[in-house]
This record gives structure tokens, C-alpha cells and sequence, in this order.
């Protein structure tokens, strides 16, 4: 007879489930699930206490003012827009200067720059680092940290970026366990970065002016040339702010400071110590029903097999 066609009154016990036999399970399989629950929560106790803490830096900071173009571009465009193009000068709004700028402090060229400049590969890898003799600990040549992997690490795992469109504040994060360290290479990833977009605009302006001095020079038109004039004169005045402004792109408003000892963000012990004796409860409970299935099972076949004798 087909079990789903059973009334009822005609299902078997063993098909139910007796929730006073699975109270009664977990309260024969007490101890097992103390201990099981002390262990579990004995190693998630020493772990977050074993790990190494990671601290945060932040740098928050703002971009900085973009009226280095300065007024009437909006119409020198429209006059001359061709030949401020093939200068490389642009004579748009300031939108696409902040997104360049972001995409350089987020660039792989830069960060690796970064992690060149300031010898940070010894750092991030100091346990294959031969301080003393200055080599890597390591004997395959593959297994040796390279530009990639350290790029890698550095920006999954130690720096992240985030922009507010709504506010246009930029909060610059280094998570690293010496929290010293952490708040130098925040400022100086800020610093730097200001540094490489202010030489980057002053040789961008040069060559711009010299293009535009090779033009001026051809042309013996005095509108053409009062244009040209203008627009030289828009370039000088974006040198003259990259030569004096240190803040050139990101105008820094907290800067990062060292975090008390105590102040670490990794590991989370409360959370670490929870979930530590939460896990340790309900493995120790599927333990006991696990072993409970496994006494209750042995009679059956015991007694399977008796009447297969008979």
C-alpha cells in the first residue's frame, strides 16, 4: 500500500515526530553538548585574542577647487574648441577633472608607484623578508613576491576609497596592523597622489603653451589671435595654482591620526566569541542526534537480520 494513501490514524509512530523524544535526546546528550559548546567556544576565545589586530586610518578630504580654468571657458569653447582640443587644453566644466583624479588615487599605476617609492614589499611581506641580509626567505623563485601580488594585496585588503557623489567628500581608508603606520601611508597616499596630479598638470600646461605659441605664430588674424591669447592665458594661470597649491587635487579636512592600542577594528572578539558558542551548541546537538540515530538504527538491523533467519 502506497504510504501517501494512509489515513491519519494509520500512519506509523516512527513517521512522526515526537518532539518530548527529541527533547528527551538533547537532555540524555547534555554533557556532550556542554563540552562541545565549552570547546568551540574555548577556540573562538583564544583565536580573537591570538590574532593580530588591525587598525584603520582614514583621511577624509574633499577635491579642491576646479576654477583653475577660470571664467568664460564655458564660451571659449564654443569659439575655439577645436584648437584647445589639439592643445590638450580643456575648456569644459570641472566633472571630468574629479573623476580623473579619483581614477589616479585608485589606479594600479599609481599604487604600485606607492608601494615603490616607499619600499612597502619588505613590510607587507615581512615573513619572507631576510631583514639582516636583505633577500627573500624563499627558495623558488615563483613563490617571490612581485609588483602584481603586492598591488594585489594592497588594494583588496589594506586600501579602499570611497566617494560621496551627494557631499563630494573622499574617505581614504588604510586597514594595517602597526596602526602607525597606517595613518603615514594614508597621508601619504593623499600627499602623493596631489603630488603626481599637480607635476602631471604643470607638464600637461608646457606643452600645451608651446603648442599654442607655435599657432600663435602662424596666424595673422587678431580674433584668432586674441582667442589664442585667452586661452594661454587660462593655461598660465592653471600653472601658477599647480606651482603654489600642495593641495592641487584633494584638499585634505581630517587628516589621519595614530589610533589608541585598544581602537582596532579586526578581529571583532565580542562577535568572534558569540558566534563561538553558538556554533559550538548546535554542532554539539547535531552531534547527540547523530549518535542517537546511529544506536537507534543498530536494533532495527539486528532485528531485520533475526527475522531473516527464521
Amino acid at each position: 500500500m502506497n504510504q501517501n494513501n494512509l489515513s491519519p490514524d494509520e500512519v506509523s509512530p516512527d513517521d512522526e515526530i515526537d518532539l518530548f523524544a527529541l527533547w528527551e535526546t538533547i537532555a540524555q546528550g547534555k554533557w556532550i553538548i556542554f563540552l562541545i559548546t565549552l570547546l568551540c567556544l574555548a577556540t573562538a576565545t583564544t583565536l580573537a585574542f591570538i590574532m593580530t589586530p588591525k587598525y584603520e586610518a582614514k583621511v577624509l578630504s574633499s577635491f579642491a577647487d576646479e576654477g583653475k580654468g577660470g571664467g568664460g571657458l564655458g564660451s571659449l569653447s564654443g569659439q575655439f574648441g577645436g584648437l584647445a582640443d589639439l592643445a590638450g587644453v580643456s575648456l569644459g566644466g570641472g566633472g571630468g577633472a574629479k573623476e580623473n583624479s579619483l581614477a589616479c588615487l585608485k589606479s594600479r599605476v599609481f599604487i604600485e608607484s606607492f608601494i615603490k617609492k616607499n619600499d612597502l614589499m619588505p613590510i607587507l611581506y615581512a615573513k619572507q623578508w631576510d631583514a639582516t641580509n636583505k633577500k627573500w626567505l624563499v627558495d623558488e623563485p615563483e613563490k617571490i613576491p612581485t609588483q602584481g601580488k603586492t598591488y594585489t594585496l594592497f588594494s583588496t585588503s589594506i586600501l579602499d576609497v570611497q566617494s560621496d557623489k551627494k557631499t563630494g567628500l573622499i574617505t581614504l581608508t588604510v586597514t594595517w596592523k602597526d596602526r602607525q603606520q597606517a595613518a603615514v601611508w594614508a597621508n601619504e597616499l593623499i600627499k602623493q597622489a596631489n603630488e603626481n596630479l599637480r607635476q602631471k598638470a604643470i607638464n600637461e600646461t608646457q606643452l600645451s603653451l608651446g603648442y599654442l605659441e607655435k599657432e600663435l605664430q602662424k596666424t595673422s588674424v587678431v580674433e584668432v589671435q586674441n582667442t589664442i591669447y585667452r586661452v594661454m592665458e587660462t593655461q598660465i594661470k592653471t600653472m601658477m595654482m599647480a606651482n603654489t597649491q600642495e593641495q592641487f587635487a584633494f584638499k585634505i579636512i581630517d587628516p589621519a591620526v595614530v589610533m589608541d592600542e585598544d581602537a582596532f577594528v579586526k578581529p571583532k572578539r565580542p562577535l568572534m566569541i558569540a558566534l563561538g558558542g553558538i556554533g559550538g551548541l548546535f554542532l554539539g546537538i547535531i552531534i547527540v542526534f547523530i549518535r542517537q540515530a546511529i544506536k537507534n538504527r543498530r536494533p532495527r538491523q539486528k532485528l531485520a537480520g533475526d527475522v531473516c533467519l527464521i
